[in-house]
């Protein structure tokens, strides 16, 4: 006779608690970090059991992650009753929306992306595939193949002619009367000498400047 052995995870529905209502404005922040234009409707948080006392856990932080998906983990961070810093694990869920770039004509080759080649679509985050481009992307940025109409646009269809590239490495200068304080950041946008580009610290603050050269801005 065969036995079989069924394994049931059961999930938590979070809905309730002012640290998990903290937990979701945290994440919230950081996704709208990467998607400044997102539209989001809902947030549920999910595990498979707390901590007996989790009720008694003051909330701290979230460590940094992409949060660039609709579902995923995140680690919060927590101080409990006995001052002693605990994570917590959650899995999280995101219905929203995200304005991207799908195009209105072929693109040829060599061709820089120009305003009249592309259209502001409205997906659900969901669906939004992978480095997809919206608004504030769609500057400085040249075909590196042929794109056919009604593609959604990638930042991998593209390369960029700007001073400053999404991702790179940069540093933010902070005047604070006579001293200037240099910061280590991450562009989160394309710009070239005399743009507004967002950047962020390694805690995730973003921050916005002016640039004045070659992977330096002004901070503002």
């Amino acid at each position: 006779m065969r036995i079989l052995f069924f394994i049931f995870i059961i999930f938590l529905d979070l809905s309730h608690g002012a640290s998990l209502e903290e937990i979701k404005l945290a994440l919230v922040k950081e996704i709208k970090n990467n998607f400044p234009k997102i539209i989001i409707t809902q947030i549920d948080l999910k595990i498979t059991s707390l901590p007996k006392d989790f009720n008694q856990y003051e909330f701290l932080r979230i460590a940094n992650g992409r949060f660039n998906q609709a579902q995923g983990f995140l680690r919060a961070e927590f101080k409990t009753p006995q001052n002693i810093q605990k994570n917590v694990f959650f899995r999280y869920f995101i219905q929203a929306n995200l304005e991207v770039l799908k195009s209105n004509r072929a693109i040829k080759r060599g061709n820089k992306l120009g305003a009249f080649d592309y259209k502001s679509v409205l997906l659900d985050f969901d669906k939004v595939p992978p480095n997809a481009l919206n608004l504030e992307d769609a500057n400085n940025l040249i075909a590196k193949s042929n794109i056919s109409k009604n593609t959604i646009l990638k930042e991998n269809m593209f390369k960029t002619s700007a001073l400053i590239r999404k991702n790179d490495s940069i540093i933010g200068i902070l005047s604070d009367g006579n001293v200037d304080v240099l910061i280590e950041l991450m562009a989160l946008q394309n710009a070239n000498m005399g743009e507004r580009i967002r950047a962020k610290n390694k805690e995730g603050k973003v921050m916005q400047g002016i640039v004045i050269g070659k992977n330096r801005i002004i901070l503002q």
